[in-house]
């Protein structure tokens, strides 16, 4: 064991190499609540059982930073975790699916003759004592303490009464390595005897208790903060997200219960983000793009810094800017998502998600794949939702300039974000942002309005992108075929052109409408190039029309669609007028151009 004390400038620091074993027999420890989620992926599980599970011999698992968060007298003293909770996080999952397969081996093999189910049900006890522990009075204590609930329920005591929370994205990422270790266990003991599989699974945690920590031991809770926002654990580097939250907790508050409070508030404005959002750096993202809708944009690795200079040394800074970031997370829960609702007006709040036209934007914009336009849905809910400056008119205008031009840029012609598109956005964020009036508000939206319009791709090239829509959803299709031919971007499409007539109201939902060919499948060849899967031989109507036509002929649709509020292009009125079964290939060609001309001069038009 070595030992460091400093002078005032240095952070009293002691040392000592522990096993795993070492580790979960002497100590608790617990995450504290400006630590990071638990954030292993398949990667780094993989490096822990070839590493440490397949070890031949000890191995070194890295370092553990802690400080002793509570004292004991005759028990184990709790240590709260500044780094190296993935590590103690993975070992403890591991020891789960060891402990529970010990019982499955013994349930399993109980009625075997010359096995002894008992062996194997002992084996699971002795593991457990891994994970809970009891002190002399039969008072049980987690060894390692996540604010999860699913870790307790599944990990550490799974005959326990379950909460039934919905699990978040940490709680999602602990049942994926749960059921990495599980398959990963299974396939080693597979074909063995059931004594084999006993001493396979005692081998397996053998390993895992043997791997060798340096535990490092701070002198208080303060020198922890310190020390978290300086290191990277094996896993994966800090996130910015881990470093604001620790900045937040650290300086929002000095009182522990005022800090939960943070933390929790915290762990709110993640969950709203998070959604079902599966990508790792979805909050680093958020907390970008909030900042980039109020302040002069910068890149995302010299945020954090700016971050701290502007809450400084305030403890109202850090509450202050920790409101910001929760008052955008009411927005961007919603943004990227393709179904998101219309929600209910309230008399006296100004909700630009009560607004259906909004929301079809926000929705469209979710179904082109495009979040660079992100910083400027938030600078116009929040503008919108603060003052009067801008109008529910002009909410809806901004929301719809962005529709078109990224329908024609992004959904047509792929056109891809670039620095200058982001740019674009974040300035016209940052202006809205700082407008202190109504005239303000207005020549902002009409630069942005000239920006984009300057900024369109080429017409042919986007009438001819247009042409070449198609749904064939009996093909088999490439990747790319299929992307360009979603179901539910196509019925966009379709709906756009019904809205705009004023045929449908704004805010409907996509899912609930289907896509009609109006020449059948049944006469299309097996080329997603047949005219029959074209856009020019489509229409939209109600999954109870859909079913019931059929393969009718083209008079009994017509008649339908009519009944059902289809949207009647002039060509598509004359292929109706002329009595004739089904249009030729030559009608469909021409429709298709007919409608790729409207789309742009009219309807996707800036």
């Amino acid at each position: 064991m070595t030992e460091a004390t400093s002078s005032n400038e240095l952070i009293p620091i002691k040392s000592q190499t522990k096993t795993i074993q070492n580790c979960f027999r002497e100590f608790l420890y617990e995450v504290p609540n400006f630590q990071r989620p638990y954030s292993w992926t398949q990667e780094q599980l993989g490096d822990f059982w070839n590493d440490v599970i397949l070890a031949k011999g000890d191995f070194f698992f890295g370092s553990t930073v802690t400080w002793v968060s509570q004292k004991r007298d005759l028990f184990n003293d709790t240590y709260s975790i500044i780094d190296g909770q993935q590590r103690l996080t993975t070992s403890a999952i591991l020891l789960s699916v060891v402990r529970d397969s010990f019982i499955e081996v013994a349930d399993k093999y109980d009625d075997v003759d010359d096995f002894d189910a008992t062996t194997a049900k002992n084996q699971a006890v002795a593991t457990q004592k891994y994970l809970m522990v009891e002190d002399d009075d039969g008072k049980s204590y987690a060894v390692l303490l996540r604010p999860e609930p699913m870790f307790y329920d599944k990990i550490q005591k799974p005959n326990a009464i379950p909460l039934g929370e919905k699990w978040n994205g940490s709680a999602m990422r602990i049942g994926e390595a749960r059921s990495f270790f599980e398959q990963k266990i299974l396939d080693a003991i597979k074909g063995l005897t059931p004594s084999g599989q006993v001493e396979h699974l005692k081998t397996i945690r053998s390993n895992a208790l043997k791997a060798r920590v340096i535990q490092v031991e701070l002198a208080s809770e303060e020198d922890g903060f310190l020390v978290f926002e300086t290191l990277n654990t094996r896993g994966a580097d800090l996130r910015l997200s881990d470093l604001v939250k620790n900045l937040l907790i650290r300086g929002g508050a000095t009182d522990a219960n005022d800090r939960k409070t943070i933390a929790a508030r915290w762990d709110r404005v993640i969950d709203r983000v998070q959604k079902e959002r599966v990508n790792s750096d979805v909050i680093d993202r958020f907390i970008w793009q909030s900042w980039n809708s109020r302040r002069e944009a910068v890149k995302e690795p010299e945020l954090f810094k700016k971050i701290s200079r502007m809450v400084g040394t305030e403890p109202a800074a850090h509450l202050s800017y920790l409101k910001e970031l929760e008052q955008d997370a009411d927005t961007y829960e919603w943004l990227e998502d393709e179904n998101v609702p219309v929600q209910p007006k309230v008399n006296g709040t100004r909700n630009a998600f009560a607004i259906p036209e909004f929301v079809d934007s926000v929705r469209a914009l979710a179904i082109f794949n495009v979040s660079v336009a992100n910083s400027t849905i938030l600078a116009v809910a929040r503008k919108f939702r603060e003052t009067t400056f801008i109008k529910q008119g002009q909410v809806t205008e901004v929301l719809r300039l962005l529709e078109s031009f990224h329908f024609q840029y992004t959904a047509l012609t792929s056109g891809g974000s670039t620095g200058g598109t982001r740019g674009r956005y974040n300035r016209f964020a940052v202006r809205l942002e700082s407008a202190k009036s109504a005239s303000d508000v207005a020549l902002e939206i009409a630069d942005l309005k000239e920006k984009l319009r300057t900024s369109l791709p080429d017409r042919a090239r986007a009438l001819q992108e247009f042409c070449s829509l198609f749904y064939a959803p009996s093909l088999q299709l490439t990747q790319k075929q299929k992307l360009r031919s979603r179901k539910i971007f196509i019925a966009y499409v379709l709906m756009s052109f019904a809205k705009r007539a004023d045929l449908l109201p704004a805010g409907q939902n996509l899912t609930t409408w289907s896509i009609e060919h109006i020449k059948p499948q049944s006469m299309a060849s097996t080329k997603y190039s047949d005219p029959v899967y074209s856009i020019g031989n489509l229409t939209l109507l109600t999954y109870r029309l859909n079913s019931a036509l059929g393969d009718a002929l083209l008079p009994v649709k017509a008649a339908e669609l009519r009944k059902g509020s289809a949207y009647f292009d002039s060509e598509l009125a004359s292929w109706e007028a002329s009595g004739n079964e089904a249009p030729t290939d030559e009608q469909i060609k021409t429709r298709s151009l007919l409608l790729a001309a409207d789309a742009l001069d009219r309807v996707w038009s800036l």
